[in-house]
């Protein structure tokens, strides 16, 4: 190499290193979003104020962690946060009376915000891992299915996805950047200080939802918010309000690009490797935005009409009912039960 470059090179790093050292040793001392390796709380402590973490990351990592001592899985629930509620053991219940198999060792795979492209590339992890797909559930809903892939700190792949060191390198970089964010500071100095989960900046920061996790099959539960709906409907819904829902449906333009064709596809070859036994579940929301026709013929093109159900439209005015739902995003268990009786029953 040219002296000269070498010379340059060695001076773009070094002078501005006296301003980044700083940042740069806070990150690496109190890891905040707990994506460098030797932490793994993970929800244990919902009683404190928890910066929120890549649940993709959380998933990965605490599947391997599991793996190590000793369990295997055989059943996976995919999705992004909406599946969060789909219980493992309801859904291990209902598979066992429809195939009265007994070895059902569910896990489930969710992320946050994940689009199908980045679905795919979590199925290709687990049977690059010479684990086993027995059976499969799919958790779906028109919004997330739109969704392109997002590379911000909550929704970035996680570094077992993908081979190489660019995108490992890349996956840190953004969230030591998003630790040096001003708005970052102003919330999580008198949040770590106080366990309060301060919003003053911009962007919250902190988990707001009281979890309970379990990390034997990655599941998440809200016990204190059922409790709260149970006891006082009206007051959890002025404290946590939902967008009003739509008086009509709205049918939206094909949202399927050969993208996220290619994806499901990829999905399908899994499936198919494997002979996993497998649903899909498109559900409602509370915009009452449903599948594009063209795209459930698509679906049902790719994974076979037996093994796909929409009820985007066919439930589309449920969740206009606020107490199926923890907020505008997100129903609770009971309704996740409902629609995966629907299916296996």
């Amino acid at each position: 190499m040219d002296k000269a470059i070498l010379k340059f090179m060695v001076k773009a790093i070094l002078i501005p290193f006296p301003i980044i050292a700083p940042f740069l040793a806070f990150y690496l001392w109190c890891n905040p979003f707990e994506d460098l390796p030797g932490q793994n709380s993970f929800f244990m402590s919902s009683d404190k104020a928890q910066v929120g973490i890549n649940k993709g990351m959380i998933t990965v990592r605490n599947y391997e962690n599991q793996k190590e001592r000793g369990h295997r899985y055989n059943a996976f629930i995919f999705g992004s946060s909406i599946s969060c509620y789909y219980d493992t053991d309801h859904w291990t219940n209902l598979l066992k009376h429809q195939t009265l198999d007994n070895d059902i060792r569910p896990y489930h795979f969710d992320s946050s915000s994940e689009s199908l492209e980045q679905m795919a590339d979590k199925i290709e992890y687990i049977d690059r891992s010479g684990d086993t797909l027995k059976y499969a559930l799919i958790v779906l809903d028109p919004i997330i299915m739109s969704r392109d892939t997002n590379n911000s700190p909550m929704s970035i792949n996680p570094p077992q996805f993908t081979t190489g060191l660019i995108h490992r390198l890349k996956f840190h970089y953004i969230f030591f950047r998003a630790s040096t964010n001003s708005d970052f500071y102003k919330s999580w100095v008198p949040g770590k200080l106080s366990d309060v989960p301060y919003l003053i900046g911009r962007k919250p920061i902190f988990e707001t939802q009281p979890i309970v996790y379990n990390p034997l099959n990655n599941q998440e539960s809200i016990p204190q918010w059922d409790l709260m709906i149970s006891q006082n409907v009206q007051e959890f819904y002025d404290k946590y309000p939902l967008i009003p829902s739509p008086d009509s449906i709205k049918i939206g333009p094909s949202i399927l690009t050969q993208t996220k064709i290619n994806a499901l596809e990829r999905v399908a070859n899994i499936f198919k490797h494997h002979n996993t036994n497998y649903q899909i579940i498109i559900g409602p929301n509370r915009r009452k935005y449903a599948l594009n026709p063209e795209d459930l013929i698509i679906l049902n093109k790719i994974f076979g009409s037996v093994n796909v159900n929409d009820f985007s439209i066919l439930k589309a005015n449920d969740l206009a009912n606020d107490t199926l739902l923890y907020d505008s995003t997100h129903y609770r268990p009971l309704y996740a039960d409902s629609l995966m009786n629907a299916v296996y029953r």
